[in-house]
């Protein structure tokens, strides 16, 4: 039968995303050539970005516990939270997939679903097991460590990735599927966390290269890209109703679109599941992605091997800086270091004292005399309050941490003297404080501090 063309400009409805079950679906545009300026300070340019991700992550912390309160009780996250939840995950999505350099156009500023280079397609809000959502925490505990190491590999491959984009121009397709599989991953990982799936993530190798997608996206089970499922019992939008075609496809004796014709995109995958290609510059025509098979992500055997890589890079730098963090912490104590930290402070204590008993030398006579003398001692039980905070925190050797705490104590005990001299309510009760009170553990204070740094110098 002769193929009749669209009309110009006419666009084709997108396929349905090949969705059986509430798994985050991703599609990733081929690589395409990216401009160097752009690929030098692509850190520096998705700033923005970060800043505002920033906040929605924090507000995205907040609404997980709040749905995790409602899902444990309703066995469902509340679709106002899980849209919110989606919104914060495609943000998220594409962001890392600019910053990784999967793609040189710019993310929008948008929780909603947009045409751009990476695609995500969830399906929150169906039902939970609440025993899965009590332990989540529990049972993503495998999945958070290898998203950890992939993260560390990548991050330890990062100036390479950089480099050979920034002087190709484009990254190497295994390397681009290597990386699109990693941040698929990362992404599946937190929709199950906060609740958005309850498929375990998985597939890091990506999907098999001989899955049926036409067969699936013909099935009852589909949603459009970015959509969310009906209620249970009702057709999702965009799933193919009883007698009728499912979106995109055309029925028996109807006009064909042709790939002549202006506004259909071919798919042109260069294997099946992989993306469309995108142009220099610009994110891929409206309506991508058109194919089913582009929510696939079928590996070559080149990026499995890269993925591979990854895994081992980031269990090499993540046991590295755990055996450094350790080595670190099991080396001796500088005696020098902690007697000059504790010294310093102490030497700012006394010009801190030195400046607020100048502050006493006008007081007048009058019966305001009293508040003259009782703000600086407010003042300066703060002082000692900063010192008390220094000497707990400065690493002491095993030898000195007896005298170290006992100068500690005795500075927590001026501090606390100073706050109840300044909280003095008449000239007579000030006296008998500063005599029987704040004099004795001065005192005290000042042989702590001599028998800590003499402990400090016998090493």
């Amino acid at each position: 039968m002769a193929e009749v063309p669209l009309a110009a400009g006419v666009v084709p409805p997108p396929a349905p995303v090949p969705r059986t079950g509430d798994e985050i679906l991703m599609a990733f545009a081929s690589p395409a050539r990216q401009r160097r300026v752009t690929v030098l300070f692509r850190l520096l340019l998705a700033i923005p970005h970060y800043i505002v991700l920033y906040a929605l992550t924090i507000a995205a912390g907040i609404v997980a516990v709040i749905g995790w309160f409602a899902a444990l009780f309703t066995g469902r996250l509340p679709t106002g939270l899980a849209d919110f939840l989606a919104g914060w995950l495609r943000w998220y999505a594409r962001v890392f997939a600019y910053v990784w350099l999967l793609t040189d156009v710019y993310p929008p500023f948008a929780l909603a679903d947009a045409d751009y280079s990476v695609r995500l397609s969830a399906a929150p809000g169906q039902r939970l097991n609440r025993l899965a959502v009590f332990f989540r925490l529990i049972l993503a505990i495998p999945a958070s460590i290898l998203r950890v190491i992939l993260i560390f590999g990548v991050a330890f491959a990062g100036l390479v990735i950089w480099l050979i984009v920034l002087f190709m121009g484009r990254m190497p397709e295994p390397l681009h599927q290597a990386v699109a599989a990693v941040i698929r991953f990362d992404t599946r990982y937190s929709g199950y966390f906060y609740l958005m799936s309850a498929t375990y993530p998985g597939r890091l190798f990506g999907d098999p290269a001989d899955a049926d997608a036409a067969a699936v996206a013909a099935g009852p089970a589909t949603v459009p890209p970015g959509a969310e499922p009906g209620p249970p019992g009702t057709a999702s939008p965009g799933a193919a109703q009883p007698g009728t075609a499912p979106p995109g496809a055309v029925q028996p004796g109807a006009a064909q679109p042709s790939d002549t014709q202006p506004g259909y995109a071919p798919p042109g995958y260069t294997q099946p599941g992989y993306a469309q290609p995108s142009t220099y510059g610009e994110a891929p025509a409206a309506n991508w992605p058109m194919d089913p098979r582009a929510w696939r992500l079928v590996l070559s055997r080149g990026a499995k091997r890269l993925v591979v890589l990854f895994i081992v890079l980031g269990a090499i730098a993540l046991v590295g800086s755990a055996v450094g963090i350790g080595v670190a912490a099991s080396q001796p104590v500088s005696s020098a270091n902690a007697s000059a930290t504790v010294s310093a402070a102490h030497a700012h204590l006394t010009t801190q004292l030195n400046g607020q008993s100048r502050k006493l030398a006008p007081c007048p006579t009058q019966s305001d005399v009293l508040t003259c003398l009782t703000k600086p001692d407010r003042q300066i039980a703060q002082d000692f309050g900063a010192f008390a905070s220094t000497v707990r925190s400065t690493p002491m050797p095993s030898s000195a941490a007896p005298a170290a705490a006992r100068l500690a104590t005795a500075t927590d005990q001026v501090q606390a003297a100073f706050k109840q001299l300044g909280s003095a309510t008449s000239p007579i009760q000030y006296q008998q404080i500063g005599t029987t009170v704040v004099l004795p553990r001065l005192a005290e204070f000042n042989a702590a501090y001599q028998s800590l740094i003499q402990a400090l110098r016998a090493r």
